[in-house]
């Protein structure tokens, strides 16, 4: 279709006079001052509209283009589109668009758009979105999005996506979801999900979920769940935390996020010396943490040999990486081989070549000194 370009109120007015939107895309660029649309049209750069109350129309915004809309308006956003909106309007953001919502519109994400919605709006986020809602809209987030939720919103996530409610926030979470609640929320969690919880939140879960709290909410566990209250853990027993952690299949699939949100939530007062320890364990990346966490997994008697074998190779390789990394600390790098119960032997045989180097030159050649020291002086 032949697009016509229009930069004023005037070209507009005078296009539908001449039903030149019968036959024309009519795009809408170049504006500084909004103009009244009441037919479909295209924004696109620096171009600017508002729709006529209650049009029942389609704009499409493209590039840096603005459009503001109330009633049932149809907007589809591309690029970096902004977006104004309220009422019964239909918003479908791409690309990086970002739209300001609110009284019941019903908006789709896709890709890595944002999206500010208040009042009894619906929101599905694919991919990479973002979603700050409240005003009890209901939000539906999937694959890798973000929702954050307050007061009377509905948060409903499934696939990888992240979930933050607080004040009265309802919560229900699915496959790999990591969720975040506070103040009075109510979670509902399912397989793989991670909650970190507190301020007399209350929670339900089932399957492989992993539940950290600071207070002590009211919490009902089913299956595999486990739950770790934030306000025992300290730097003496953080290897049995770690442990505890490695159990579920939340903590597997998201290794190096559990360990950030486990430091980011331990109270202030023992905050540092946990921190201290959890640096010292080279637990610096996603690969290093789920190696060192799935090694603190005990090996299935039905498993086969050689699953075994791979499964005693990736133990002692995390454990060595460890040491590794406290090497300039002989103490601490032998007291944490006789707590994992890795000798030099194991070393050898399942660490990776290089990683074994460094510490035969390093704590290995220490320890030897020290030992060959003690036999003189006998």
């Amino acid at each position: 279709m032949p697009q016509l370009f229009i930069s004023t109120q005037q070209e507009y007015n005078d296009a539908l006079k001449q039903k030149l939107n019968l036959g024309n895309e009519l795009v809408i660029t170049n504006n500084p001052d909004f103009i009244v649309v009441k037919t479909d049209v295209t924004v696109g750069k620096n171009g600017r509209c508002k729709t006529a109350d209650n049009a029942e129309i389609t704009v499409t915004v493209r590039e840096n283009g603005i459009a503001g809309a109330q009633g049932k308006t149809t907007i589809n956003g591309y690029d970096n589109a902004n977006i104004l909106a309220q009422g019964n309007c239909k918003i479908n953001l791409y690309d990086n668009s970002f739209a300001n919502v609110r009284e019941h519109c019903h908006i789709t994400l896709k890709g890595k758009t944002r999206v500010s919605a208040d009042g009894n709006c619906t929101v599905h986020a694919y991919d990479e979105a973002e979603v700050s809602a409240s005003g009890s809209s209901k939000v539906y987030t999937y694959q890798k999005s973000t929702a954050r939720g307050t007061d009377t919103t509905a948060l409903s996530g499934s696939g990888d996506s992240t979930l933050h409610g607080q004040k009265n926030c309802a919560i229900k979470a699915k496959d790999n979801c990591v969720v975040y609640a506070s103040d009075n929320c109510t979670v509902q969690a399912a397989d793989n999900c991670m909650v970190v919880a507190g301020n007399n939140t209350k929670i339900a879960a089932q399957g492989d979920c992993l539940i950290m709290t600071k207070d002590n909410p009211h919490i009902t566990l089913h299956d595999k769940c486990e739950h770790i209250n934030l306000e025992q853990v300290n730097d003496k027993n953080i290897m049995g935390t770690l442990k505890q952690m490695a159990q579920t299949k939340a903590v597997i699939d998201k290794p190096y996020i559990a360990i950030q949100a486990l430091k980011e939530n331990i109270p202030p007062q023992r905050k540092e010396s946990v921190n201290r320890r959890l640096n010292t364990m080279g637990l610096k990346d996603q690969i290093a943490t789920k190696n060192y966490l799935y090694s603190l997994i005990e090996a299935e008697p039905a498993q086969s040999a050689q699953i075994e074998a791979a499964r005693k190779a990736g133990y002692v390789q995390g454990v060595c990486e460890c040491v590794a990394v406290v090497g300039n600390e002989h103490n601490m790098g032998t007291k944490l081989l006789a707590e994992m119960k890795v000798n030099k032997g194991m070393a050898q045989k399942f660490a990776k070549p290089e990683t074994f180097k460094e510490l035969e030159q390093g704590i290995f050649k220490q320890t030897q000194q020290q030992t060959q020291t003690q036999g003189v002086k006998r």
